[in-house]
Parts: C-alpha cells; structure tokens; sequence
C-alpha cells in the first residue's frame, strides 16, 4: 500500500465522507501519513546513481538496490534532475570505479550540479581492481565543498579492467562479491556512519583532457556496426564513413575498446594482445 493510498483508507474507515468526524479524522489521518513516511524511509527507499564503463559499477549498484529494497538505480550519464534530491533521512548513493585512485571527471561533474537534501543519507561505492579508496576521499571532500556530509564509503573489489596499462585480471571477483554487497547493504541499511578510505589520488585524467582519446583507433577488421558509438556514455565516439572518430572529450572507461564485438578497437599497440571484458551480469 502506498502513502496516499493509506490516508484515504483511514479517512473512510467507518466514517462517513462528508461528516464532522470525516474533517476531524483527516487531520488526525495527517499525522499517522507522517508516521506511515517516516517507517518507509526507513525501509531503504533511496536513488543509487552509477557510473559505468565495463558494467562492474552497475552490477554493484543493482545489487545493492535489491539487497536495500525499494531503491531505484539511475545512470550518471542519462539521468536529469528537475529540483533537490532525495529528503531528511533518504538514500542517496554514488557507485563508481576508481580511475587512478580518483573520481571519474563524469562523476565529479555529476555530483557538483546535482542539488541534495542536506539531511540526506549519503554513501560512496569504488568498484575497484586494487587499492582504490583515494576515490572515496575525494567523494567526501567533493561533498564537504558543498556542505554536505558522506555518512558511508568504502570499495568493493571487481575486475581489473584498465586495459591501457595491463591485462584484465580478476575476473572471477563478481561472482565473489555478493557476500561483500550485502554487508555494505545491511551497514546502510542500520544507518552506520563509517568511511572508509586513503588519501593516495591522482589528477592524471584531470589533465590534457583533449588529449586521452588520440592513442585510440580501429583496425580494418572494423565492422562498422556503430556499438562504440552507442556505448561511450559521453558521446565522445562518432560513426564516420563507418569509421569511429573519437572527439577529445574521452572519461577513459574503455567501454568502446572491451565492448567492440570485432576487437578491432585498439589503444596503441600493446591492447593487440591483451583480452577483452565486460560484465556479462548486466
């Protein structure tokens, strides 16, 4: 039963619509919907943004809107605010990987524009293929520039997937994660206030920004079919004569590289190599 649904079930319990008890109880009614708002609240109703590159972050944030209950999930890249989110004592969540110990440029933009309720329950998820928790102290000195309190951060450990440096590696974490989700969903559950992380960033992709997407390029084997394109959550890729043109506003997420179904997408020469991955849960 939902809110509204229940003051009209208390206002014509037994009562008549139009009489004086109908008018008394209304008000009465009133109160109990408050009451009614606060014991759902509580139940875990909240907003999950992610921000996603090879689906590990949407993975994570699906899971925990499962294990929290009553939570919807939205995409960083898609979703558009039309006032103040979320209310005193509301979820509010960020799931993100960690680029070189950091927030993803996306992220930080995300969470600079977007108005939050002072009062909210704010936590930071880092999916993460070492140590990435840098991420999460820059997350709660974002927010703390706006006045606002990170009540809960820590990472979960994914996938290795940064295939312009290394081989992806670990690529059996996800299935292992569940036990990990879990404890981090019923820690939110409670309203524990716990952060954790390190103070060990890096601004590289904070610099020359015009800049990351110049190493990357398609092989003949390029089919043309324009996933790249669909993929990059920044439009950053464009079809042209069938031939992806990156457009020098790149997030580094790789999605385009890992999701490209010819492996004709390289980065350099030392992705030839190298094996491809995304999150086949998602």
């Amino acid at each position: 039963m939902n809110i509204r649904n229940a003051q009209k079930s208390i206002n014509n319990l037994f009562i008549p619509p139009n009489s004086q008890k109908a008018l008394d109880i209304g008000a009465y009614s009133g109160v109990i919907l408050k009451v009614f708002s606060i014991i759902n609240k509580k139940r875990g109703n909240g907003m999950i943004f992610y921000f996603t590159g090879t689906g590990n972050s949407l993975y994570a944030a699906k899971k925990l809107a499962e294990k929290l209950g009553e939570s919807e999930v939205y995409s960083m890249a898609e979703y558009k605010s039309d006032g103040q989110t979320g209310g005193k004592g509301e979820i509010i969540g960020f799931v993100f990987p960690s680029y070189y110990g950091n927030l993803p440029r996306i992220v930080k933009r995300f969470i600079e524009n977007l108005d939050i309720h002072p009062g909210a329950y704010i936590f930071g998820i880092v999916t993460m293929g070492g140590s990435g928790t840098g991420s999460i102290s820059a997350l709660e000195k974002l927010l703390d520039g706006k006045g606002l309190k990170l009540s809960y951060g820590c990472g979960i450990f994914m996938p290795a997937n940064y295939i312009a440096k290394y081989n992806p590696m670990f690529l059996g974490r996800t299935a292992k994660s569940g036990r990990r989700i879990e404890k981090i969903a019923g820690d939110i559950k409670s309203g524990k206030k716990s952060v954790r992380k390190n103070s060990i960033t890096s601004d590289f992709l904070y610099m020359n920004t015009e800049e990351l997407d110049k190493a990357f390029y398609a092989e003949d084997s390029c089919s043309g079919c324009g996933l790249c394109e669909k993929t990059c959550p920044v439009g950053n890729i464009r079809l042209e004569k069938n031939r992806p043109r990156w457009l020098g506003n790149c997030e580094h997420c790789m999605a385009c590289i890992h999701r490209c179904p010819q492996k004709a997408i390289q980065y350099g020469e030392k992705t030839k190599k190298r094996r491809r991955y995304y999150n086949t849960e998602v």
